[in-house]
């Protein structure tokens, strides 16, 4: 592969990885806009239901005439029966005012958005538009269809019962972004990433200075922040819109109301809240309420009377676009690597490598979506927290200083599965593969079974011995939950010991004896030493699998006993806080703290490893 091939195919790769980008931030801006679309179809039908008064009673029936004599009376003949459809929109809503009021909601100033409303299949706001089809009007039963770029919702009767006709929302186009002509930083941030990777691949076919990879990660960013945007803006003109419909709703709403009430209002916007406000600023913007980001605005239904309209902010999901734009970003970093790969490796092993990284490909693809992305976004969840809240609450450091208690028991294991070690290499006999399976079993284990059977035990010995139980006891249930993980983790460490005591060579062993030195004096000066990095290994693997136990708490005891939260670890802690009272971003701030611990340990043992890799 020459220079120049591999420098265009560089700058293919970073078109295809910046063309990805786009789809998605075009995609999601489409979805926010539909999302919209749907809001504000369903808050009109639901203003339209609100200010439209029932038909008037009809008229009494007109009375008999007498019969004449000698003459014979033939009936008038009698219309038709109207179809059931029409007659029961008839009686839902009286048909002038429906009109009067769809043909309003043209005039009101600011509106964003497109409206017509269809009273059975005819138009009433555009009476020279084309009509609805029987075949469009019939699945609105079901819920809200999105047809021809317009969002369509069924109005139904007063009694919310049958579809008496449809409301219809085209979005107005609105720009997606601050610069000059309404574009986002994404369509900028593509081509600088484009020109960013040909420069490299063309003057100095090299990414040694990760260029092009600082600009994909910032073509991500740019898309992210145009996402964000666009579900900021999405939520921003159903706040501004409905602002609209509650005020004409405040002086429309039929008699007999001479003041309307706040409930009134709030049976119109089923995927809001509406309470008593203070006087505001006309922007919607955003506040935290019970420590749970809301956005709001202000409204004024009458004098001095004002509400305020809250709802959940689209942005709050927007970054799990992440997912998809941090992948199709550096989707061209990596084509690059992989061609730099192609053109270094020689012709007849480049059959070899393909098929290698076609076999790892599915692995990585399920690292990247199921490991990574969630990373991403559980670190972008935790910069949302609050972490002062975080750092008052006692269960917080409660739960690290029960996983603290509970991982003393790793020097215990590990002298246990040392000891054990030592005198199953030492006797080597028939039956000693037994000896090691028997130690090995716990280990390998379910660890929801070994917990069910330790739970049934101390059971049975409460009852048959009538001492309390040991798993309800606030002052035992720890340890009793360390002796369960030393019995379980002993047989795992000693066979770590026994690869390690194997490896050292007999030759040691004997020059100690010829010297004189003791069974101890073996252990001591010999055995000892030449195990302190596996010593070292074992203990700090001990340590990070003690700080992340979950199972053992979550079957025995769930985080009690109660109220004095004995055995509520680390883990433990943040599954309550994630899936308790859903705090996510609480429970994603706890658990980079977690990380943030075990990093503290991860790393000696990384440098441990690689000490070992490099004397092996």
């Amino acid at each position: 592969m020459n220079s120049r091939v591999w420098a265009v195919g560089a700058s293919a790769a970073a078109t295809v990885a910046a063309a990805l980008v786009l789809i998605v931030v075009t995609t999601a801006q489409r979805r926010y806009e539909r999302a919209f679309a749907f809001r504000m179809a369903t808050t009109t039908a639901a203003y339209v239901a609100a200010v439209t008064p029932p038909p008037p009673p009809p008229p009494p029936p007109p009375r008999p005439r007498a019969r004449l004599r000698g003459r014979r009376q033939t009936p008038a003949p009698q219309p038709p029966p109207a179809p059931a459809s029409l007659s029961s929109a008839a009686r839902s809503y009286d048909l002038p005012s429906l009109l009067t009021q769809a043909r309003a909601l043209r005039t009101l100033p600011g509106w964003s958005s497109d409206v017509e409303v269809y009273f059975g299949t005819a138009p009433l706001v555009d009476a020279t538009a084309s009509p609805l089809s029987p075949d469009d009007l019939q699945p609105l039963a079901a819920g809200g269809r999105w047809r021809n770029g317009v969002a369509l919702v069924p109005l139904k009767d007063r009694d919310g019962q049958e579809v008496v006709g449809a409301v219809a929302v085209l979005p107005r186009p609105a720009p997606h972004g601050p610069l000059p002509g309404g574009f986002g930083f994404v369509f900028p941030a593509a081509i600088f990433a484009v020109g960013a990777a040909a420069t490299i691949a063309f003057r100095e076919h090299s990414l040694r200075r990760g260029g092009y990879v600082g600009a994909a990660l910032l073509l991500a960013l740019a898309g992210y922040l145009d996402v964000r945007a666009a579900a900021r803006q999405s939520t921003d003109r159903w706040l501004v819109d409905t602002r609209r419909l509650l005020q004409e709703a405040a002086t429309r709403l039929p008699p007999p109301r001479t003041r309307v009430a706040i409930t009134d209002l709030a049976s119109m916007v089923r995927d809001g809240e509406i309470v008593a406000g203070e006087p505001g600023e006309s922007a919607p913007r955003r506040v935290r309420i019970d420590g749970e980001l809301r956005a709001v605005v202000a409204v004024l239904i009458g004098s001095g009377r004002w509400i305020e309209l809250r709802s959940v902010p689209a942005e709050a999901e927007a970054s799990t676009w992440l997912i998809l734009l941090v992948p199709c970003a550096l989707l061209g970093p990596m084509a690059i690597g992989a061609l730099r790969c192609a053109e270094r490796t020689p012709a007849r092993n480049r059959r070899e490598t393909a098929l290698a990284w076609s076999f790892l490909a599915p692995a990585a693809l399920h690292l990247m979506i199921f490991t990574i992305g969630p990373a991403i976004y559980a670190i972008y969840l935790a910069t949302l927290a609050d972490f002062r809240a975080l750092l008052r609450d006692p269960l917080t450091w409660n739960s690290f200083v029960t996983s603290g208690a509970y991982a003393v028991y790793v020097p215990i294991s590990v002298a246990l599965a040392l000891g054990a070690a030592l005198a199953v290499h030492r006797y080597k006999r028939k039956g000693s593969s037994l000896y090691r399976a028997a130690f090995l079993l716990p280990y390998v284990s379910s660890v929801v079974a070994v917990a069910l059977l330790w739970q049934a035990i101390d059971r049975a010995g409460s009852m048959g011995l009538g001492r309390p139980d040991w798993l309800s006891n606030p002052n035992a249930a720890l340890l009793a939950l360390m002796l369960v993980s030393i019995w379980v983790h002993v047989g795992g460490q000693m066979l770590v010991f026994l690869a390690g005591l194997d490896a050292i060579p007999q030759a040691y062993f004997d020059a100690a004896r010829v010297d004189g030195a003791g069974a101890w004096s073996r252990f001591r000066r010999v055995t000892l030493p030449l195990l302190r990095p596996v010593t070292w290994f074992v203990f700090l693997t001990g340590v990070i699998s003690a700080l992340q136990m979950f199972t053992l708490v979550f079957v025995l005891t769930q985080g009690g006993p109660s109220p004095l939260h004995a055995t509520d670890v680390v883990v433990h802690r943040i599954y309550r806080t994630a899936f308790g009272p859903q705090a996510f971003g609480m429970a994603s701030a706890l658990a980079l703290m977690l990380a943030v611990v075990l990093l503290v340990f991860r790393w000696p043992q990384l440098a441990l490893l690689r000490r070992q890799a490099r004397h092996a």
